[in-house]
């Protein structure tokens, strides 16, 4: 297997790799607290997630996408061209953001059994 890399992609485009857990605070916190000046509801609406993706370059990936809603998407996927799913994706509803930020530091950290454990529970 390859070497691992990791990217945090921000809610409003801008992406990172690999994130610190400052960074991965930084942007859960953009996604919870929508507190910047000027901006609408249909704009929070049209940059409504962020993710972040840990893989190899031969693949596995596996992407955690969160919304501004609260609502986690945890999927993996044989390579980094999203072409074969590994398993179906699963989602948990009214993720807290303690524990957005939680289970982002835990896949940057090379612990997807960790994150998928979590989607298996829920």
């Amino acid at each position: 297997m390859s070497n691992p890399w990791c990217y945090l992609l921000y809610r409003y485009g801008e992406e990172t790799g690999p994130p610190t857990r400052d960074e991965i605070s930084a942007a859960v916190q953009e996604l919870y607290q929508e507190i910047l000046p000027g901006m609408t509801e249909g704009d929070y609406e049209e940059h409504d997630a962020a993710s972040l993706r840990y893989g190899y370059d031969e693949g596995p990936m596996y992407v955690l996408e969160i919304t501004r809603h609260g609502t986690a998407r945890w999927a993996e996927w044989a390579d980094q061209d999203y072409e074969v799913e590994l398993c179906p994706m699963r989602e948990v509803q009214s993720l807290p953001q303690e524990e957005a930020v939680l289970l982002w530091e835990q896949l940057a950290a090379g612990e997807p059994d960790v994150v998928r454990a979590y989607f298996r529970r829920a």
